[in-house]
């Protein structure tokens, strides 16, 4: 089936999307639901839950080299070089762009006398770096298992373990007070203005390279 690019309507909502989040960031220390939001996730009085959220977020930290070098290898055993390479590539592109947005909208983590937290970061909150990274990462592995693993049972259970790890890893940023839910949603929205740019590169050249081949009916 003759693969679709990405619609420039989605790419263009997120970031107008974006671009009005990121301007309330920057007028606003937090946003209306901010502190409740953060009082009720940190209510939740479960060791499971928490041992959930402190894995998913190591999966984005610690452990995002070892998935994003396997996942290569395997693009790279199946020769697709540049799917490999973008995989590579992606992820300290996707960094220096969240740090630009964060030096541009300046706004401060939340304070102990309104969130406790066990560790103090002194960079600016908006938006959150692990959300970004989480759903750029892992993102694109779920489009790519989408696209390339054929077999259903390993492709939903790698959907999953992606999702997990999007989710989570947010929901970990509030828990543990370091981020506002805020800061959140505007690491969402910036990485998926990477991730549908990235998708929308992958389906283009696909595209050119179906219409390329010899006796090509398109």
């Amino acid at each position: 089936m003759r693969a679709l690019p990405t619609p420039p309507v989605l790419w263009s909502l997120l970031l107008c999307g974006f671009v009005a989040l990121s301007a309330f960031a920057a007028a606003f220390d937090r946003f209306a639901g901010d502190v409740w939001l953060v009082h009720r996730s940190q209510e939740i009085d479960s060791s499971a839950f928490a041992e959930a959220l402190d894995r998913a977020a190591e999966m984005e930290n610690g452990w995002e080299l070892i998935a994003v070098l396997a996942a290569a290898a395997v693009l790279l055993l199946a020769a697709r070089r540049w799917l490999a390479v973008l995989l590579l590539l992606v992820s300290p592109a996707a960094g220096l762009l969240n740090a630009v947005v964060k030096e541009i909208v300046g706004r401060p983590r939340p304070g102990h006398e309104l969130v406790p937290f066990p560790m103090r970061s002194y960079d600016a909150a908006f938006p959150s770096g692990h959300a970004v990274s989480a759903i750029v990462i892992y993102g694109l592995l779920f489009y790519f298992i989408t696209v390339f693993v054929n077999r259903p049972a390993l492709r939903l259970l790698g959907q999953a373990a992606c999702l997990w790890v999007i989710l989570f890893t947010g929901m970990q940023r509030v828990y543990t007070g370091v981020h506002w839910p805020s800061d959140v949603v505007g690491g969402y929205y910036l990485g998926g203005l990477v991730l549908v740019l990235l998708i929308g590169i992958h389906r283009r050249l696909s595209e050119s390279s179906v219409t390329d081949r010899p006796g090509s009916r398109y």
